[in-house]
């Protein structure tokens, strides 16, 4: 066999044979750590002696009785010796850890020097007995040793005989049989110890055949210190990497298992204080001095196991654990935390050794576990932080520290909202209760204000303000904070005869000052200035913990004041941000901004997309808040007509219709118009009215975000109902904070439902104008099918049917099948658009710009001299103009223009309001 790093070892030992051989007594004790190479130095004795003719016997510990072999060079077997369990033992040593002093004496009834049975006539042959784990033998055994090493000279006579005792140093010879052999002159010590880092970097060159990387070296030599049998495991481990449950923890596990209880006791102290550990914490767990604990640190460190005072790697800390019983395994975790407070450890060790016990009710270990939590939330570890918490708080439960208690509840829901807004909800209901019982601190009063107002729970928080004079809801919540004095909103009217709705009077009364204080941060000032100081704020401020909050309200700004695409290019960033960060609650919150701000762009398809991907994001966690994303899922899948799958989802927000949050504005909203798609007017005339009391209670009543008036007076027309449709638009219209290009233009085309023929073209020409100012492609279509239909009731059949076409093709862009219907009944949205040289419109862009223009007008039968008027140019520029775009796009005449060639670039004229 071949011993890799061993030399000198190999020498001794033969040194030693030689004399055997020439009729000397020996004795060799192979001294080493468990794993360190002892047996095979002891294999390679037996197997030189042999070659050389001796007698050998090998002997070693086992678990059961077994025989051992004894061969001779050439007569074959001389002898047997049986080891055997002592059963005469009886004690149990194992203490409430799990340990024990090792394994169980063991006694050899073995063939000794004055047995001359078998021997035959001719020189007695020199005989080697080869003794493993000799320390683990019992007394009788020992002593047998002891006599024989007395009775026998260094040299002399025929028939040598030759002890090699392999001695593991964490469980020595016995006293008597030990100094016996130190003192006999023949005794030599061979000290087995670690591999070189060279002697590793050989074994590996074996193992994979060529020359190993000097950094995989270092690494194995690194997590093994050098130990043959750990190096051996790692080899047998895919790429040397060693995994839970492989050679290489197995293999510490065996190096622990054959140390006795004080070695395997430090190792475990080692384990659980970790990289925390040091001689004196360990004393400490161990109730010992530190140097006491001096030879089983040795024996560690000849093993391999630590650097330092610490064991090298997790697996090693895990092996050693391994056999703890999980009652043992927390109640030492809890110990050792203590140890390291006591110490003056961080408090982030400690609480990390307290979150393993899993159960404490102690003061320090609940000041200790916040401390963690704050210094897990600075370094961006909500995860950590979160379970510190918990942790802290089922301990106060346990104590009846009810101030405590809550002061960590208020800090999870601030906490766990960016996670798992359910569970940011729940954490609120014991602040809220003893808020109630009149047991809630003012600053903790106020801090429950900011959070349920953040939840979008205005009603509750507004109750918390109100318990708490001169509290106010914290100026960090907003990018743009509200005045001293909120703007009040505008009154809002019912329609007469309002027996459909739910009752309520005929005046919405606005909420008290508490809850448009609360309800600010769902709105934005009013002012001229808000969508550049939100676009500001967006561009500038990192998003984080202290900013989601203005975050949001900045991309509600931005959408409620005519920017929607703006808004969602930054909640596109902002979602990818809280994705990276493992921050399901904020994607969700983003998610729904951004699914908000493409359904104000008419991009449904993006719109539902988004929404989904936030409510996934929430899923089973999302509690209230997940209503939001929902309520846009549904507006936009009723918008394509994809009805079953609407109501599918908003089948499970039933239940959460009690006004308790803002997001149920948009749940109302999103029932309504399904509602309405599937022809139930009255039932979505509920849900608008209901909708627009809550906006006006909360202070939320603007058209801008809650066009509820708008909403209302479209089921009450379809409803026939006329009037009371006429009256909410001018309402609407007449409201200071509700102008603005979307409201006014929804506002349009519905008033032009109830005005005469002329009047109302004139109407839907302003809508489609303001409709085609804020980008919203849906609503723009709505208005065009509805000019469409004006100007050709008035007898404008070319300019007509041009608008028709284009309201078609926008609404088929946008997804809305419903709508596609409406205006060209029985077109698939997947068909290309109708009229003369549709086909023309995929070579519009070899026009220039004013040559589209003048295309298109061309096409919707303006004459020359028409066209030369409304784009303020010559009658001779334009038929310069259409000589060029017949030869571009390869046509003769006018009617073979394409219709729908460029329609946006002529959409001012073709919608003007300037009619005869």
């Amino acid at each position: 066999m071949t011993l890799l790093g061993r030399d000198g070892e190999r020498t001794r030992i033969e040194g030693v044979l030689d004399a055997c051989m020439r009729g000397a007594f020996g004795v060799v004790l192979v001294e080493g750590a468990p794993g360190c190479g002892k047996s095979a130095l002891l294999e390679y004795c037996a197997d030189t002696a042999r070659r050389r003719g001796a007698l050998v016997v090998d002997a070693g510990c086992a678990a059961r009785p077994a025989v051992l072999s004894v061969s001779g060079g050439t007569g074959g077997p001389r002898a047997a010796a049986v080891w055997c369990p002592d059963d005469t033992d009886d004690t149990d040593d194992t203490d409430d850890t799990g340990d024990t002093d090792g394994p169980r004496a063991a006694t050899v009834w073995c063939v000794d020097d004055t047995d001359d049975a078998g021997d035959t006539d001719g020189p007695r042959a020199a005989r080697v007995w080869c003794v493993d784990d000799a320390g683990r033998a019992d007394a009788v055994f020992q002593a047998r040793l002891a006599a024989l090493a007395r009775s026998r000279p260094c040299a002399g006579g025929e028939g040598g005989l030759l002890l090699v005792l392999a001695v593991d140093l964490t469980q020595p010879l016995g006293t008597d049989l030990e100094a016996v052999l130190l003192a006999h002159p023949a005794t030599v010590r061979v000290r087995v110890g670690p591999l070189a880092r060279s002697d590793t970097a050989r074994l590996l060159r074996r193992h994979t055949g060529g020359q190993a990387p000097d950094t995989l070296v270092g690494r194995v030599h690194d997590a093994s210190g050098g130990n043959p049998l750990l190096v051996r495991a790692l080899l047998g481990e895919s790429g040397c990497d060693p995994q839970p449950g492989g050679p290489f923890a197995r293999a510490v596990g065996v190096c622990l298992r054959r140390c006795p209880a004080p070695v395997a006791r430090l190792a475990r102290a080692l384990a659980v204080l970790g990289d925390h550990a040091s001689a004196v914490r360990a004393a400490r767990l161990l109730h010992t001095s530190p140097e006491s604990l001096a030879p089983a640190l040795g024996a560690l460190a000849a093993m391999g196991l630590t650097r330092g005072h610490r064991l090298r790697h997790p697996l090693a800390r895990t092996a050693a654990l391994a056999v703890l019983p999980p009652a043992a395994h927390r109640r030492l975790h809890r110990q050792a935390a203590r140890v390291l407070h006591e110490t003056q450890a961080r408090a982030d060790a400690v609480a990390g050794l307290l979150r393993a016990a899993g159960d404490v009710d102690e003061d320090w270990a609940v000041q200790a576990l916040r401390e963690a939590a704050r210094q897990a939330m600075a370094a961006g570890e909500s995860e950590r932080a979160a379970a510190c918490l918990q942790l802290a708080h089922t301990a106060c439960t346990h104590r009846a520290d009810s101030r405590t208690r809550t002061d960590i509840a208020l800090q999870l829901a601030a906490l766990t909202w960016k996670m798992s807004p359910a569970a940011a909800e729940g954490h609120l209901d014991e602040p809220l209760a003893e808020l109630r019982a009149g047991r809630l601190a003012p600053a903790a009063a106020a801090f429950l204000a900011r959070l349920l107002t953040a939840q979008g729970r205005i009603e509750e928080a507004a109750e918390a303000l109100a318990r708490t004079p001169g509290a106010t809801v914290p100026r960090d919540l907003f990018a743009l904070p509200p005045g001293e004095n909120p703007p009040s909103p505008g009154g809002g009217h019912l329609p007469p005869g309002g027996a459909h709705l739910p009752p309520g009077g005929a005046h919405f009364a606005p909420g008290g000052g508490d809850l448009r204080v609360c309800a600010a941060l769902w709105t934005h000032p009013g002012h001229d200035d808000d969508p550049r100081d939100a676009e500001r704020f967006l561009a500038t401020a990192p998003a984080g913990p202290t900013t989601h909050d203005a975050l949001a309200q900045a991309l509600r700004t931005l959408i409620h004041t005519g920017r929607p695409r703006r808004a969602e290019a930054f909640a596109r960033r902002l979602r990818a941000h809280a994705a990276r960060h493992r921050a399901p609650g904020w994607h969700a919150v983003y998610g729904a901004l951004q699914a908000e701000a493409l359904l104000h762009l008419g991009d449904l398809a993006g719109a539902e997309q988004a929404a989904a991907e936030a409510v996934r994001a929430v899923t089973g966690r999302g509690g209230r808040s997940r209503t939001a994303p929902a309520a846009v899922q549904v507006m936009a899948l009723t918008a394509m007509g994809r009805y079953e799958e609407a109501a599918r989802h908003l089948e499970p927000l039933d239940g959460d219709t009690v006004p308790h949050t803002v997001h149920t504005l948009a749940l109302l909203r999103a029932r309504g118009q399904y509602l309405l798609a599937t022809h139930r007017a009255e039932a979505a005339l509920d849900a608008f009215g209901e909708a627009g009391r809550l906006a006006a209670r909360w202070g939320l009543d603007r058209p801008r975000q809650h066009p509820w008036r708008t909403d209302a007076a479209e089921a009450l027309l379809r409803t026939g109902r006329r009037h009371e449709a006429t009256a909410l638009i001018a309402e609407q219209l007449a409201l200071p904070a509700g102008r603005g290009p979307r409201p006014d233009g929804v506002a349009l085309r519905l008033r032009a439902a109830t005005e005469a023929p002329r009047e109302r073209a004139r109407t839907l020409a302003r809508a489609a104008t303001e409709l085609r100012a804020c980008g919203d492609r849906l609503e723009l279509a709505k208005a065009l099918a509805d000019l469409g239909r004006a100007l050709q009731t008035l007898g404008e059949g070319a300019r007509a049917g041009a608008l028709v076409r284009r309201a078609w093709t926008l609404a088929a862009d946008c997804g809305a099948k419903p709508l596609c219907e409406e205006i060209l009944p029985g077109r698939p949205p997947g068909a290309p658009p109708p009229g003369p040289g549709a086909p023309g419109e995929g070579r519009a862009g070899r026009l220039s710009a004013s040559e589209r223009r003048v295309a298109a007008l061309a096409a919707a039968g303006y004459t020359n001299r028409e066209i030369a008027a409304q784009l303020f140019v010559t009658a001779s520029t334009v038929e310069q103009h259409l000589t060029r775009i017949y030869r571009k796009l390869q046509v003769s005449r006018r009617r073979d223009l394409p219709l729908d060639l460029d329609a946006d670039a002529a959409m001012p004229v073709l919608a003007s309001p300037a009619l005869p």
